[in-house]
């Protein structure tokens, strides 16, 4: 192994952490689904794949360290919310919550002179960064809908957004 152990530990259990974020998203997304509001859903859609994209940065770098990959069950996600403004809230307590792993992660590799993981994980540090600002924006968008009207605009432009977001797919031959 070329990572200390507790470092290896850690970035494993962020492995998990990152797919558990991927599976809270697409519960988000199945609970916007059910509230006719699929332009959040499609946005917490491209949240879950960008959290499985973390995952893999953080698994590709322990297999190329030569670290075996240890992945662990995942709790199936809540799919009901009081309200679009409670999931939101909640997804931005997740980000923050992450954010403290992240930071934990990076202490330990500092501690270890893990020097080749600092790296990545500065760039996990600056997208917590990212993540909890574009959280936040989004809750303060869903507290000031005054209306059903209002929320259906905001649906629209997330829709709008998410679809930009995605990569093409061409369609079989």
């Amino acid at each position: 192994m070329r990572l200390s152990k507790t470092v290896a530990d850690l970035m494993n259990e962020q492995v998990n952490h990152e797919l558990n974020a991927a599976y809270i998203y697409l519960g988000m997304a199945s609970y916007f689904d059910g509230e006719g509001l699929s332009g959040f859903a499609s946005w917490f859609r491209g949240h879950a794949l960008e959290e499985k994209d973390h995952a893999m940065k953080l698994y590709d770098f322990l297999v190329a360290n030569n670290v075996k990959v240890i992945l662990t069950a995942l709790e199936a996600p809540s799919v009901e919310y009081a309200s679009p403004e409670d999931a939101i809230t909640k997804a931005l307590r997740h980000e923050e919550s992450v954010t403290d792993l992240i930071k934990k992660l990076f202490g330990a590799a500092m501690e270890a002179g893990e020097y080749t993981a600092q790296p990545l994980l500065h760039w996990f540090l600056a997208e917590q960064v990212e993540e909890e600002d574009v959280f936040s924006t989004r809750l303060e968008e869903v507290q000031a809908v005054a209306d059903r009207f209002q929320l259906l605009m905001l649906d629209k432009q997330l829709g709008e957004e998410a679809a930009a977001a995605q990569p093409a797919v061409e369609e079989p031959a």
